[in-house]
């Protein structure tokens, strides 16, 4: 069994092989371009403007255009070192013809770099003593006798600008802003002389809609009248309203026009409101779940200080929910969110009734959300064999989570990180004592074009003196199409003594995975599974390797696996896995 076992391994590795060979395109001529003589930021300049690195993989490569973009190319070099000080490069080429097209080595020789000779930074007009500017100029990144660097120079420029912007200085302009350079004696002078004109401040802020209340909508502003006015602070109100999901439109108005002899500048925010209800209608499947369906409605505005009440149902033959939620939330501070559930979720071979009253509060800390939460939970647990057993439980908890990505449905790169510590305690009245924590987090990379690795792992682990009497619903199970794949849905972990799984107090799960889009739509993946569910950590882990296709779609990636569970024979040979939604 193990041989056949190990066959199937090999004819899977063998199959993710021949798709991906099938679906190679045929070799066309390239371009393989070498540079000596630079690195760094140098390097990065000068393949961003070379022509014949920009279009060395071009399908319509030939002699003729080869030759061209090299003739182009020394010139492209020199032009491309100037920005850091070096106007008298030089450069050879040396362009051959290859088995797979060409290759050209261009050796560069920077030569004797342009020097900063005089920097002569000025501030005029009514912020010449302004903190905000003393400051900056007292660590100005431009000194005498540094390499000229352009694009230090264009910072700078800006830089004293966005000062002036973002305190009041809304008449600013430069009276002389020259960059000189003599490359032939290798000295450049840079003269920068900004007048200020006066300062402006933020005058009185005010509504124009009759639906929420002026004194809740105040608390989205970071500022108060007579402080400087600041654009930045401005579009950063503009997103707080915005992502508030309260307003279908926002408009933020600057009246500068209006400012007075007190150039105080009235700004007038004009709100839009959203629809005050939504529903969720949505069906789905998985092999986790089989079919299932999500029932909500919500009620984004009970009042004019924007309390919400939701309710929502997900129902499926593993898990059913019904939550109701009713929000308070507070601008640009923590949201407060009193709940109601009742939950019935299959777990190994139980089954566990909930019902959980609590509260969450809300916050952002350092780029990391922060969820602290105390419920009370009544919960019953229903075994295969032996006795159900009735539990209430006193739980507070806190969840750390973070992440990262600039594509939240096709990432290319990016990570998810979370942490969760949850206990009770016998002594608050609790059935049971016993902390628990859980920590899972995923990362995504690009290791060739159009190619992903993806890599997830979970650890948790439970303190307890008594786990007989931990209910269903705060022990660890494992195995499905989230965890562990070649195993049936939460089918992993210790068993009693007729076989079913009854959960464990410690976790451990991780995952290899490594997907090629064969297209803008569809791909295709290898991984790799591990993981248990155990009362101690020296216990082996099950694994489940496999292949799948993927398909884009605006949910979503929809994921086709096909897994086999190694060295489990009395599992059956394949296991079908399907599931969809984002990879973060």
């Amino acid at each position: 069994m193990m041989q056949r076992s190990a066959y199937f391994v090999q004819s899977l590795s063998w199959l993710f092989i021949l798709i991906f060979s099938a679906t190679a395109h045929a070799a066309v001529p390239q371009v393989d371009v070498q540079l000596q003589g630079v690195s760094g930021n140098l390097l990065k300049n000068v393949l961003a403007y070379l022509s014949i690195n920009a279009y060395k993989d071009a399908p319509n490569l030939n002699d003729s255009l080869v030759d061209q973009m090299n003739a182009r190319a020394p010139q492209e070099i020199r032009s491309a070192l100037q920005p850091f000080g070096y106007y008298q490069a030089q450069v050879t080429s040396a362009l051959k013809q290859t088995a797979n097209g060409w290759s050209v080595t261009y050796s560069v020789t920077p030569g004797t770099p342009v020097k900063l000779r005089n920097v002569d930074v000025q501030i005029s007009g009514a912020g010449k003593s302004d903190p905000a500017f003393t400051k900056y100029l007292a660590t100005l990144p431009l000194k005498p006798g540094q390499q000229l660097n352009q694009p230090l120079y264009t910072q700078v420029k800006q830089r004293l600008l966005d000062i002036a912007a973002h305190h009041g200085y809304l008449d600013a302009q430069y009276s002389a802003s020259v960059l000189r350079v003599d490359p032939v004696q290798h000295w450049a002078d840079v003269e920068l002389h900004l007048g200020t004109g006066v300062q402006y401040y933020f005058g009185a802020v005010t509504y124009a809609q009759d639906f929420m209340d002026p004194k809740f909508l105040a608390r989205y502003v970071t500022f108060k009248p007579g402080d400087p006015y600041d654009g930045g602070k401005l579009l950063g109100l503009e997103y707080a309203l915005n992502d508030s999901g309260y307003f279908e439109n926002v408009q933020v108005q600057v009246e500068r026009n209006a400012a007075g002899a007190e150039r105080r500048i009235p700004i007038r925010i004009a709100l839009t409101p959203r629809k005050r209800n939504k529903y969720v209608l949505g069906i789905g499947y998985g092999t986790d779940t089989g079919p299932r369906m999500t029932l909500g409605w919500e009620n984004r505005r009970l009042n004019g200080e924007g309390h919400r009440f939701s309710v929502l149902g997900q129902y499926s033959h593993v898990l059913a929910t019904t939550q109701i939620n009713y929000t308070v939330p507070t601008p640009n501070g923590p949201q407060l969110v009193y709940s109601l559930a009742n939950v019935r979720q299959v777990l190994g071979s139980g089954v566990a009734y909930t019902t959980a009253l609590g509260v969450n509060r809300y916050t952002v800390l350092n780029a990391w959300s922060w969820n602290q939460y105390l419920q009370l939970l009544h919960t019953r647990s229903d075994y295969v064999t032996g006795p159900s057993t009735i539990s209430t439980l006193l739980l507070p908890g806190s969840t750390f989570s973070r992440v990262v990505t600039y594509d939240p449905i096709f990432p290319s790169h990016g990570y998810r990180v979370s942490l969760d510590l949850r206990g009770a305690s016998q002594a608050l009245g609790s059935s049971t004592s016993f902390l628990r924590a859980d920590l899972s987090a995923k990362l995504i990379l690009t290791i060739a074009p159009n190619t992903r690795l993806l890599l997830r792992g979970e650890v948790g682990a439970t303190a307890t003196r008594n786990f007989t009497a931990l209910p269903l619903s705060q022990r660890f199970f494992t195995g499905g199409d989230m965890t562990v794949r070649g195993f049936a849905y939460n089918s992993i972990g210790p068993t009693d003594q007729f076989g079913n799984v009854i959960g464990g107090k410690d976790l451990m799960v991780g995952s290899v995975e490594v997907d090629h889009m064969l297209g803008p739509i569809f791909g295709v993946a290898a991984f790799v599974d591990a993981g248990n569910v155990f009362n101690s950590f020296n216990t082996s882990l099950e694994k489940g390797v496999g292949v799948g296709l993927r398909w884009r779609t605006p949910v979503g990636m929809v994921r086709f696996d096909l897994a086999h569970p190694v060295k489990r024979p009395d599992l059956g040979r394949i296991r079908i896995h399907i599931s969809i939604g984002p990879d973060l």
